[in-house]
């Protein structure tokens, strides 16, 4: 056998001895994400048995990997990564230095949290939220998370900023929400954050009393739990009023305020810092009494006039009342009563009307012009004395009449009786016969009354 003869057969054979103590290349069959945050990405894949691994990354940088000899499996950190960021890599199998195959995969960290949500507009059954987008990515999704329900919500392409409107939602109560950024079918760790919605407005409010310097008012309490209220007046100045825990009608007192006023008042209610819409009333104190009543007389008796001052701070009328009439209301300062009887005690009371609220009322006593009944009586009396008078005049005239009367018919009895008196004296022979004397017969008066008809 020649020499070159040998020589082929003895590269051959070294050939065949070299390719049989070469293991068979692996098959990578896929490597798995374990874990990933936003800087870090843990790769692990199936161990093959005296075979190391280099992986390569997308830049085209490369790092060699050590492998345990213990466990099936090969487990690598990458560290230094980017947030939300896609990475391509190269997994190398070597033996003895030499490649053997490569698994071509890719893998995405976490995204990074929003920074933060705020609360655009609530009410009582909806809250919409607004937040920054991270990195001003138009590429990320979001997901809103409550808990309740889940919900994607839109990406709106060209602005820096993204909302998402919760709806159907109960008044004035807590909610717990988690933001996850989502990218490429991966979510961040989640901002978690809470939302309250609006709390319900107060139905009503009364105003049990109205006074000069304060209004006491009150109001059924909204029935849900932490609730607080705030009052609020024209001044801006508002005051703090906590609920009662057993009590369901509320009562507050607002003080320190001006007579004859016009408020405006808007109470909220407060469930964890926010604040229901608020509902607005007015109410109006009460005037001060009015001062300066005073009475002005009209000559003649049958008319009265009341005059008071012009009252201070805000009133809309003045209601008067006199005994026996209608009540009266009117803007001004006096009033005129006619058809009185003069001489007569009349009774005016005055209130100060503001809205449907009236003052404490002014009372005065007031007597008509008596002037034109004085000199009536004094007439009256002066026709009785004359009458009186004429009377006792009539009845001394008719006095004297009778007296001369019977005077005078006694005097004729006696000179008709005298011859017979004489005729019986000369009879007697023992008596002297009397001197016989002539008297003078009177005559009787005439009167006239003075009045007979002429």
């Amino acid at each position: 056998m020649r020499s070159v003869d040998l020589l082929l057969i003895c590269c051959s054979v070294a050939s065949l001895w070299r390719r049989s103590s070469l293991a068979s290349p692996p098959k990578i069959l896929g490597v798995a994400v374990k874990a990933r945050s936003e800087t870090l990405l843990t790769l692990e894949w199936s161990k093959a048995k005296d075979f190391s691994y280099i992986l390569g990354y997308g830049n085209g940088t490369e790092t060699p990997l050590t492998v345990s000899a213990e466990g099936s499996v090969v487990r690598y950190t990458v560290s230094s990564l980017s947030p939300g960021t896609k990475y391509s890599f190269v997994l190398y199998a070597v033996f003895k230095g030499v490649r053997q195959s490569a698994f071509n995969f890719t893998a995405v960290t976490s995204p990074s949290n929003v920074a933060n949500v705020s609360v655009k507009a609530r009410s009582e059954t909806a809250i919409t939220f607004e937040w920054r987008k991270v990195n001003s990515n138009n590429a990320f999704l979001y997901v809103l998370k409550s808990d309740r329900s889940e919900s994607y919500t839109p990406m709106y392409w060209g602005g820096a900023t993204a909302t998402h409107t919760v709806t159907s939602l109960s008044p004035g109560n807590k909610y717990n929400f988690t933001l996850y950024t989502l990218f490429g079918g991966e979510r961040s760790s989640g901002y978690n954050f809470s939302a309250v919605t609006m709390p319900p407005n107060v139905a009503k409010v009364h105003v049990m009393q109205q006074h000069a310097d304060a209004l006491e008012l009150s109001w059924e309490e909204v029935k849900s739990r932490n609730i607080s209220y705030i009052l609020r007046h024209s001044s801006k100045y508002e005051t703090t009023i906590p609920a009662l825990e057993m009590d369901s009608v509320m009562t507050h007192t607002v003080s320190s305020l001006s007579p004859g006023t016009r408020y405006i008042f808007t109470l909220y209610t407060v469930y964890e810092g926010v604040r229901s819409r608020g509902l607005t009333f007015t109410s109006i104190t009460a005037s001060v009494t009015v001062t300066g009543l005073r009475c002005e007389r009209i000559s003649g008796g049958h008319a009265l006039v009341v005059i008071w001052d012009a009252p201070s701070g805000q009133w809309t009328g003045v209601e008067v009342q006199m005994n026996g009439r209608n009540s009266r209301y009117l803007n001004g300062t006096r009033l005129k009563f006619d058809d009185l009887h003069p001489a007569f005690w009349y009774d005016v009371t005055l209130k100060l009307v503001s809205g449907t609220v009236r003052s404490v009322p002014a009372t005065i006593r007031c007597q008509t012009d008596p002037r034109g009944v004085i000199a009536g009586v004094v007439l009256v009396l002066l026709f009785l004395l004359f009458f009186i008078c004429l009377g006792l005049v009539n009845h001394r005239r008719k006095t004297h009449s009778r007296s001369d009367q019977t005077s005078s018919g006694r005097a004729e009895e006696g000179a008709i009786d005298a011859p017979a008196r004489v005729k019986a004296q000369s009879s007697d022979p023992e008596k002297p016969p009397e001197p016989r004397v002539n008297k003078k017969r009177k005559e009787q008066p005439v009167y006239v009354n003075p009045y007979a008809t002429p």
